[in-house]
């Protein structure tokens, strides 16, 4: 929290109270603490006292000094003798819930703070510090309202447009947080956690050049901040860069050995590296330092852990069921209790957990704005449907870029996209590129150029120019590859745009029953985007929709398609990897059956099961808690589906 100004205050002055003397001692007194001289203001306090030792005024402000000098103890005992006397005086509680919040003791001071807006609804800094001290708690809907009324009573403080975007950070509101973060960095660049905090808004966002830049500027601005070498971490893994992110960390547990979140990411940095008994020691340190700590629980369950630790379980529960603790805990303690029972087969308690967790996390999105419109994406396939036909394709054949390089995954999320392109990433000339974000943004920029025109009369220039760039940018990820991956599920939407830009790519259907992948997306809390994986039903409209539009890409696109389906390939693993590679039009190399040995970066939650050999455990899984998915169940029937 930024540190704030002192408030300074006085009780008003009555003639019997006062003498004229005091009155002007008081007066030189605040002369000098104003313009910062403390050691000659705290004399004229004490010069008050030594006459009228139990001088209101003098005790409170002689307490300021004494906290600004950094002797927290002295300061609140100062302060609290004089407080009965302050009782109505706003800044004697503002003051007061500095120290208490100095002190740790958070709830008292959140009290003070609110005694203080009690007392004068437009008490500025009490606004402030109360939003930092909710957010820091994680009551970000409280917080928020007193970070908006902060930054109204003071739009050039730049702690109280720090609290705003905070708020707003919390709330995962990253576009809105934006904004008062970077006023914050225009009124006081030099700060390092200004461009920290900006950052951490810009990787939310997915802008993660951005995000770096402001980071490694915050690490400039003070190298021996850990905060900062940790938050360029985080970014530089989301950005896909572990071996960078994992250097970070290292640096960030250099300058604090015991900073838990710390040892939790390397954690998950070198899951997602396969380097697993290393990620294992990661996590189990992190809960060394703090055994609450909820994402190194969900990291142990990742990484094949068993829920057989009963002091383990117990704490979980006791963070998912705490409305003290803030809700993104209480959301991760639900489903790394959930993970872990699961794991050890405990289903029907496994389950409990998992609900807790989503309709936590499901409120908290609300809260924020966003749920999931099911009819919306319903209308959205119609459209599709209606409009991307062989007709269209025609009028758009000669859009794009001729490279047959592209490859695209495409279905449900956890429907076996990440196994699928382990096994084919497995092969010499094919290079896995992981969830790239590149279609969407070339749909928006398409989109905003050839505003106001029909799909078919867009811009083919434009069209075709952005083709190029993303193959030049696959033959720059792929090196020597004849082939690259992009496994982004949601491409699914996209394919026609796909088919126009580049018609030569193969496209992956990837299919599973859909019980288990709407099971599978309700009990794995994504990283970003997917409102639908936190509602049953929702999981099963989304699958729905995905199948439907699948279906009609089948009948219509001009691409070449291989279904894949995840049960056929676990009973017989190597005919269905011979398959999928004679249709990349490569030769078959054992190696492919051998995926899990494969040593490449994986980002997703599969991350651990694609480095095991197949097992038939995830076959039919939905069985296990088949009465939990009453609502799940009945919408695919409606609809017709058995699978």
């Amino acid at each position: 929290m930024p540190r704030d100004l002192p408030a300074v205050g006085l009780k008003p002055a009555t003639p019997a109270r006062r003498a004229a003397g005091v009155a002007r001692i008081l007066r030189a007194g605040l002369a000098h603490h104003r313009a910062g001289r403390l050691d000659r203001a705290e004399v004229q306090y004490r010069k008050i006292l030594e006459t009228d030792p139990e001088n209101a005024d003098a005790l409170h402000l002689l307490g300021v000094v004494a906290h600004q000098s950094g002797r927290i103890g002295p300061a609140l005992a100062l302060v609290e003798r004089a407080l009965p006397a302050l009782a109505e005086l706003p800044e004697a509680h503002l003051n007061h819930a500095n120290l208490l919040r100095d002190l740790g003791r958070i709830d008292e001071a959140a009290d003070s703070y609110r005694r203080a807006i009690d007392l004068d609804h437009d008490c500025a800094m009490a606004h402030n510090n109360l939003a930092h001290l909710l957010a820091e708690a994680g009551q970000y809907p409280a917080a928020l309202d007193h970070a908006r009324r902060a930054a109204a009573l003071m739009p050039d403080f730049p702690g109280a447009q720090v609290a705003l975007g905070t708020a707003l950070l919390g709330l995962e509101r990253h576009a809105e947080a934006e904004m008062p973060l970077r006023q914050a960095l225009a009124m006081s660049p030099e700060r390092a956690e200004n461009h920290r905090n900006l950052g951490w808004a810009l990787t939310r966002l997915l802008r993660f050049d951005e995000a770096l830049c402001s980071h490694r500027r915050a690490v400039a601005l003070n190298p021996a901040d850990a905060a900062s070498h940790y938050a360029l971490a985080v970014t530089q893994q989301e950005a896909g860069d572990p071996a960078a992110s994992e250097a970070s960390l290292r640096r960030t547990l250099a300058l604090v050995p015991d900073f838990a979140k710390a040892w939790q990411g390397l954690g998950s940095v070198l899951r997602s590296m396969g380097r697993f008994d290393e990620a294992l020691a990661c996590f189990r340190r992190a809960l060394e330092l703090d055994p609450d700590l909820p994402e190194a629980h969900r990291g142990l369950a990742t990484t094949g852990a068993r829920g057989d630790d009963e002091a383990q379980l117990q704490r979980l529960r006791a963070v998912l069921a705490s409305p003290a603790r803030p809700v993104l805990d209480r959301v991760a303690a639900g489903f790394a209790l959930g993970a872990l029972l699961d794991n050890a087969e405990r289903y029907d308690d496994a389950f409990p957990a998992f609900a807790r967790a989503n309709a936590l996390y499901r409120q908290h999105r609300a809260d924020a704005g966003e749920r999931y419109d099911a009819e919306a994406l319903r209308r959205e396939v119609d459209g599709l449907i209606g409009s991307a036909d062989p007709a269209f394709f025609a009028r758009v054949g000669d859009w794009g870029d001729p490279s047959g390089l592209p490859v695209f995954i495409v279905g449900m999320p956890r429907s076996g996209t990440t196994l699928v392109e382990q096994i084919a990433a497995s092969h010499s000339q094919i290079r896995g590129a992981g969830e790239l974000r590149d279609i969407g943004s070339i749909a928006a920029a398409m989109i905003a150029h050839n505003c106001g025109r029909a799909v078919a009369d867009w811009d083919p220039g434009f069209a075709r120019a952005h083709a190029g760039r993303h193959v030049a940018k696959l033959n720059e990820l792929g090196g020597s590859s004849t082939r690259v991956i992009d496994k982004m599920p949601d491409n699914v939407f996209t394919l026609w745009l796909i088919a126009a830009l580049f018609p030569s790519a193969r496209v992956i259907l990837c299919q599973r029953d859909l019980r288990d992948t709407g099971l599978s997306c309700y009990f794995h809390r994504f990283t970003d985007g997917h409102p639908f994986a936190y509602d049953l039903a929702d999981c099963g409209r989304r699958a729905i929709e995905v199948d439907r539009i699948a279906t009609h890409w089948l009948r219509v696109l001009p691409l070449e398609m291989l279904v894949l389906e995840y049960e056929e390939l676990i009973a017989d693993p190597e005919g269905e990897s011979r398959r999928l590679i004679e249709f990349l039009g490569l030769d078959w190399e054992p190696a492919c059956l051998d995926f899990h040995k494969t040593e490449r970066p994986v980002f997703t939650a599969s991350s651990w099961q694609v480095r095991q050999p197949l097992f038939t455990r995830s076959v039919g899984r939905w069985r296990h808690y088949e009465r939990h998915l009453g609502p799940l169940l009945e919408v695919l029937a409606q609809a017709g589906f058995e699978r």
